[in-house]
């Protein structure tokens, strides 16, 4: 069956992302696995993890100034190339210095690939559907947080989890060969810089992000080995963290759907799925293990629902420089991406895992408040549907 120029946009860009944060994702969901081996602890974990979102966090504006230049077929290429290059090396890393040196080059890669496949997505589908492609296109980072959790039982604790990164590295390649051969804007859309007077409001929206995402990136960082260190076995913990990335998926699919229903609020909807989800990492704060599972979910389910609407409103604000626009709010989340991971990590070592989620709780209050403030920053002057 051949699939439309619409779908395969979107296919190949779920598979990109999908890639480029697999590096992230499954280490954290392995931590005790290979921290056992390389002997990290949840704090080492994060700041290996946070060399990441140094790349992402240094990378994802220039690039995504640059996908217009470049080209968003190359530029979709080189990103899913380099995800196939770091899973491998993380697979083959004998020791933390090494395996750090990959995670570094998947950053690279997740910063061109997220910027270039959301002005895939803008070129290829009708802006009437962008709130389910959106959803879908940013389905990747829970659909990686569940393949991160199944690892940990089904390879991990199995063959290894060094053979985890060679499947991951196979769908980096899928990615690869799946990008068409010429993407050109359509539907009356380029790619052009932001302009300065609208620039300050993304950097706030940016800034929300990070606050957002510092909560949202601790479950796939650390919650493996929270539930481990409360009484749950490594399989069981792997199987939860797999379930939260499954919620995640459900409801950002459910508010893509619902958003193409309506022309705006996509900001708000994002705020207060920021707040819902910071309830669920306050039930994680009790360590009482049914608490702690329900928490868990929620925080995934709504503390990671809210991207695929971030992207939508940058869309539909910015029609025509939807990749330099989506580069500065993936710097927020890169930014959150770095310190989220260690500063989490620090926390559980020295006070607890009970108060580790209660800054989680806390940053995603303060992530809803800032997007909010930003989408009010982003209604003046509008004529147009507000995002």
């Amino acid at each position: 069956m051949t699939l439309s120029p619409a779908r395969r946009a979107l296919l190949v860009a779920v598979t990109t992302n999908l890639a480029g944060v697999l590096p992230l994702f499954l280490t954290g969901a392995m931590s005790v696995q290979i921290g056992r081996e390389l002997g990290l602890d949840p704090s080492g974990i994060g700041w290996l993890l946070a060399g990441f979102a140094v790349m992402s966090l240094l990378l994802s504006a220039p690039l995504g100034a640059r996908v217009g230049t470049i080209g968003i077929s190359p530029s979709m290429r080189i990103a899913s190339g380099l995800s196939v290059v770091s899973l491998l090396a993380c697979a083959a890393a004998p020791n933390r210095l090494l395996l750090a040196a990959a995670v570094l080059v998947g950053g690279t890669s997740n910063a061109l690939g997220q910027t270039a496949s959301n002005a895939l997505v803008a070129a290829r589908v009708r802006a009437a559907r962008y709130g389910l492609a959106y959803a879908i296109k940013q389905s990747a980072i829970p659909l990686s947080i569940l393949l991160g959790g199944l690892a940990v039982p089904a390879i991990a604790l199995t063959v290894g989890w060094r053979h985890a990164y060679l499947v991951a590295a196979a769908v980096a390649l899928a990615a690869l060969l799946a990008v068409p051969r010429h993407v050109a804007p359509s539907f009356g859309r380029a790619e052009r810089p932001v302009s300065s007077d609208e620039r300050g409001s993304v950097w706030l929206l940016g800034a929300g992000l990070v606050a957002a995402v510092v909560a949202a990136t601790s479950i796939g960082a650390h919650a493996a080995s929270s539930a481990v260190a409360i009484g749950f076995s490594e399989g069981s913990a792997g199987l939860m963290v797999a379930a939260g990335g499954a919620a995640g998926l459900a409801v950002r699919l459910a508010a893509g759907v619902r958003a193409d229903r309506v022309s705006g609020g996509a900001l708000t909807a994002a705020a207060v799925l920021c707040v819902m989800g910071a309830v669920g990492w306050l039930l994680m704060s009790t360590l009482w293990p049914l608490l702690f599972v329900v928490g868990l979910l929620a925080a995934n389910a709504f503390g990671w629902g809210w991207p695929g609407l971030v992207h939508l409103a940058v869309a539909r604000r910015f029609p025509e420089a939807t990749a330099a626009a989506s580069g500065i709010t993936q710097t927020g989340v890169a930014l959150g991406l770095l310190i989220g991971p260690p500063v989490i990590g620090l926390v559980a070592v020295s006070a607890g895992w009970a108060w580790a989620w209660v800054l989680a709780a806390g940053s995603a209050l303060v992530g809803a408040a800032l997007i909010a403030l930003a989408r009010r920053q982003l209604i003046k002057g509008r004529r147009t549907p507000v995002p």
